[in-house]
């Protein structure tokens, strides 16, 4: 990866680890993500208005895969929810975050992109998923199968998946809309509109999710007039966070790089967990946080 894409991911990573802690502070429903994702899409309007007609020269090849995007961000969402309101932050987003470093190398590689990716980054994952093997555990002289047959690991195993979908998806989107920057248009701005976009299209389908179940329009209510604050530093912070992806994307040779990279937010994520919701502090997370950490710098390296 370039410079510019690893500083930009760094930024990305604490902002992420930021809005997770606030989410799993409020107990999110699918709802809650809705009016999030809404006022974030709002607070980026302006600034990719100017290029909005840019969007009538999308390939028609775009279009069917950003759908797909924006489902697996509302799946991403639900499973998110649904995850944190059953586990520990410092539990959740670890797995959450390094299980997708494997499949989209897998993807990678079935794509015939292997070649781009090293054997140091190769290694990074493996400790990845050593530290993800560890970190749930209760205590290092109790390791068992049931300490990952459970749902909290179900669910972040389902945030992974979704988060593998949207990843491929967008990154496959970017390259193909990536030639109109010889419109004039930087790679920035053209990537805030594919965000936006992306964003509209998940919207659609949770408020599918939302307005036709009567406890989704409850906690849709809920959201609005008592954790409407929240929401849309939640939601200003989600955006913020993945444009700096998206365009960091347009800076490294593949996606594999990007989202590995990313999970520098795993320490800094688990570490607010247990440090501002005081979550229970094991050696089996602290050993796990440790092992991930060094997965990182060898992704870094790689």
């Amino acid at each position: 990866m370039e410079f510019t894409a690893v500083a930009l991911i760094i930024v990305s990573a604490f902002t992420h680890a930021g809005w997770n802690l606030l989410g799993k502070h409020e107990h999110p429903s699918t709802a809650f993500f809705l009016v999030a994702t809404v006022i974030g899409t709002l607070v980026l309007s302006p600034v990719v208005l100017p290029v909005a007609p840019t969007v009538m020269l999308f390939p028609p090849s775009v279009w069917l895969p950003l759908a797909l995007g924006g489902l697996f961000q509302c799946l991403y969402y639900t499973s998110l929810s649904a995850a944190y309101r059953c586990g520990e932050l410092s539990v959740v987003y670890p797995i959450a975050r390094a299980f997708p470093l494997v499949f989209v190398a897998l993807g990678s590689f079935l794509l015939g992109r292997g070649d781009a990716i090293s054997a140091t980054c190769l290694a990074g994952g493996a400790f990845f998923m050593a530290g993800c093997f560890v970190l749930p555990q209760a205590s290092f002289g109790d390791i068992r199968p049931g300490g990952y047959l459970n749902r909290t690991s179900a669910t972040a195993l389902v945030v992974a998946l979704c988060t593998v979908g949207y990843s491929m998806a967008d990154d496959h989107c970017i390259r193909l809309i990536s030639p109109l920057t010889d419109q004039g248009i930087s790679s920035f701005r053209l990537s805030l509109l594919y965000l936006l976009v992306q964003n509209l299209t998940s919207i659609g389908f949770m408020l599918l999710m939302v307005l036709f179940r009567t406890e989704g329009r409850q906690r849709l209510r809920h959201t609005v007039t008592r954790r409407l604050k929240n929401a849309a530093v939640t939601g200003i912070g989600v955006s913020g966070t993945y444009s700096l992806v998206l365009t960091a994307m347009n800076f490294a040779s593949d996606v594999t790089y990007v989202v590995a990279f990313r999970q520098l937010s795993i320490p800094v994520g688990a570490l607010m967990g247990m440090g501002i919701l005081k979550e229970s502090r094991t050696a089996p997370k602290f050993v796990g946080i440790g092992i991930m950490s060094v997965g990182l710098v060898l992704v870094a390296m790689g």
